[in-house]
């Protein structure tokens, strides 16, 4: 009977967070314009934009062609993107990435995506290159946005009249942090240049919501056990480390055809619950930091500098 009964609260949610979903919000990130400008000699650009629609078909690699300019000089017209492929007829000066040997293709990609986040779901889906670190930053970014609902969600069980207080938003439950962790799926459906319609992924939707009422249990339950704000704490390092899990899970599923093992994904939820206490713990104040004196300088440079640094 408890079991026909925790069926039913499943279906019931299962069809309210189908019905609060959208594909709209994926497809505006998926359909971005940007424009990538290659700069370099004619044998340079055209090693680098290979590198970069490496893995698509031929139809693929034509649409994707549309967003590089290859030029031997900057463009005069605006681009988002500026790498500088070696060869160039000028000197490249201002902010640009660099380029120069195959290997620094990943570093680049990375640090296109930590500064332009906003092109991340768009910049994967047109070029794979930029779809392993495009997709660490939406699970990161999905996992740590949730945890934090769940933190908000979790003041007034532990501090009753703060419910009083909180808008109704802020008292997020099930429904909020399970429909984030649905679109985070979309999106990087989206990034690895898959359909990101809700309709095509129900196979990977359902598990999701139905997964979710685990931890959902274990994190209420979490509040009530550990005294004082701890418990709070640790509600927002479930769900942050349950978001992870999910967006880790269909990224490999995607990738290779192959389910991550149920012994995988609990070591992989262990990971990060370590992490998501360090991510949601309050900072602390610290001194200004020098970035001049950083070691791991990017490969965003204003004409100095290289991917290897």
């Amino acid at each position: 009977m408890r079991r026909l009964g925790r069926l039913t609260r499943n279906i019931r949610e299962i069809l309210q967070i189908s019905k609060e979903l959208s594909s709209e919000e994926v497809r505006e990130l998926a359909d971005k314009r940007f424009r990538i400008a290659l700069v370099g000699s004619p044998a340079r650009t055209s090693e680098v934009s290979e590198q970069m629609l490496e893995g698509l078909s031929s139809s693929e690699r034509e649409k994707s062609r549309e967003y590089l300019l290859c030029s031997t000089t900057v463009p005069t017209e605006p681009t988002d993107i500026l790498i500088d492929c070696g060869g160039a007829e000028d000197a490249i000066v201002g902010e640009h990435y660099t380029w120069l040997l195959p290997e620094h293709g990943a570093a680049v990609a990375k640090r296109v995506i930590a500064n332009l986040p906003g092109l991340a779901v768009a910049l994967a889906r047109r070029f794979p290159i930029f779809r392993e670190s495009a997709v660490e930053h939406l699970v990161k970014e999905a996992s740590r946005v949730n945890g934090q609902i769940a933190m908000i969600s979790a003041i007034p069980g532990l501090v009753p009249v703060a419910g009083m207080f909180l808008p109704p938003a802020a008292v997020a439950d099930i429904v909020l942090l399970t429909k984030n962790q649905v679109i985070l799926l979309l999106k990087i459906a989206a990034a690895l240049g898959l359909s990101y319609h809700t309709r095509d992924r129900l196979k990977e939707i359902v598990p999701v919501v139905a997964g979710a009422m685990g931890w959902r249990s274990l994190a209420r339950e979490s509040v009530g056990i550990v005294p004082g704000g701890v418990g709070v704490l640790v509600k927002g390092a479930i769900a942050y480390a349950g978001t992870f899990v999910v967006g880790r899970s269909a990224y490999w599923f995607w990738t290779t055809g192959e389910q991550l093992s149920r012994r995988q994904k609990e070591k992989l939820y262990r990971q990060m619950l370590e992490e998501a206490t360090r991510m949601l713990t309050p900072p602390a104040k610290t001194a200004s930091y020098d970035t001049a004196s950083d070691p791991a300088e990017d490969t965003r440079t204003g004409g100095q500098g290289n991917a290897t640094e």
